[in-house]
């Protein structure tokens, strides 16, 4: 009850609706803008692979649990940062200090908001990445099958593998044997190999990409650009082989990156593996699983009084202290483990380093929260460089 006298259940109400519909968006687009980076891939298979839009819609959304683990947190960070700074710059906090109310209260919506965030980061880590991850490649692998299959198509060039191009007289889709085999070899710029069979069969190894022509009684004529050298050779049996993982980057490795992997499969791999630099690696993408999702709890200490003192700045600037943050958030993780492996240090202690960092921060600057001071943060982050330059001379 001494909560509510304080801080009214309304503001409450009202604060979660701006930072949720801040949230929902800043999510959606940075997810989005990661996302793009692999659209262009999808999108030559729409346009040259004819690719049906149920597959395409299955690729996207395998592919962004991955990204979740960084827009999760970040997209907190924008939107308490943002929603704060805006009752900031419109009086609304002065308001509230005036009213009597300790802008520690602002704790209790944020904390929720950072306790589903968390929430929903370890399921996503633990849970739904592993799970997308072979869904995602089986499905790209199912795609590039529909994509290079030639054993549906009678009676026209197809040359939807690069450097290759194959000509099928006739399909026997019952026996599912092929009849008039042609096949136009050009990938190698020194070596052109046309072969003709008067029947085969097709097989792709789904595994390894490889696709095998088994051809019989035919004909393969071979010119060598190097030496000039012009070869036919007649045929009873010929298989020819060529591997395809090239036409789906990343199609092709069928192993699980450790970032991949659940639990179970990273203890597997720990285990299997001997060279201390892997299993320092495997070590730490354990840790990692709990400690980024953690790292919206740590972000509650600095958002803050960073989205309070921001009095007269502009709205912007939300954006820019959301942005600056969360790189060094990431950098500092980047040093911590490159210090960790180094110096051998615990990965418990490496992998949580960064969330321990973020929360002294917080504390620093939670001092003085609802103390009334003109004063910006930019302006101290200038006397803060202005005092250490000082001290180098």
């Amino acid at each position: 009850m001494k909560l509510l006298k304080k801080f009214p259940l309304k503001f409450n109400i009202y604060l979660l609706k701006e930072l949720s519909y801040i949230l929902f968006l800043s999510l959606g687009i940075l997810t989005f803008i990661l996302v793009l980076s692999r659209l262009s891939k999808i999108a030559d298979l729409v346009i040259n692979k004819g690719v049906g839009i149920k597959d395409i819609f299955a690729l996207v959304a395998f592919s962004i649990p991955p990204y979740l683990t960084f827009t999760l947190p970040m997209a907190f960070l924008l939107s308490v940062i943002v929603v704060l700074g805006r009752l900031s710059t419109e009086n609304e906090i002065l308001a509230l200090k005036a009213s009597g109310v300790n802008l520690r209260w602002l704790f209790a919506p944020i904390a929720f908001v950072g306790l589903i965030i968390t929430a929903c980061g370890l399921f996503n880590t633990n849970v739904l990445l592993p799970q997308c991850s072979g869904l995602f490649k089986q499905t790209l692998i199912d795609v590039v099958k529909k994509g290079i299959s030639v054993d549906d198509k009678e009676g026209i060039f197809n040359d939807t593998i690069p450097g290759v191009v194959i000509y099928i007289n006739k399909v026997d889709t019952t026996k599912r044997s092929l009849s008039g085999v042609i096949v136009s070899d050009d990938r190698d710029k020194n070596v052109k190999q046309t072969i003709s069979a008067s029947k085969g069969f097709v097989n792709i190894n789904p595994d390894t990409f490889e696709l095998n022509f088994l051809l019989d009684n035919g004909t393969l004529h071979r010119w060598e650009k190097a030496t000039d050298t012009y070869r036919t050779v007649s045929f009873q049996n010929y298989t020819f082989a060529m591997n395809l993982s090239a036409m789906a980057p990343g199609a092709g490795v069928t192993r699980k990156l450790a970032y991949e992997m659940d639990h179970k499969e990273l203890k597997s791999a720990l285990a299997t593996t001997t060279n201390p630099g892997d299993r320092y690696d495997l070590l730490l993408e354990i840790y990692k699983k709990f400690s980024l999702p953690l790292s919206s709890l740590a972000f509650i200490m600095l958002t803050i009084p960073l989205g309070v003192r921001r009095k007269v700045e502009g709205k912007i600037s939300g954006m820019l202290y959301s942005l600056l943050l969360f790189v060094f958030y990431y950098i500092l993780m980047a040093i911590t483990d490159s210090f960790g492996k180094n110096l051998n240090a615990p990965p418990a202690i490496i992998t949580f380093l960064p969330n321990a960092v973020i929360v002294v921060m917080g504390i620093y600057l939670l001092r003085s929260l609802n103390k009334e001071d003109h004063v910006t943060i930019s302006q101290r982050l200038r006397y803060l460089w202005v005092y250490c330059l000082e001290k180098v001379k």
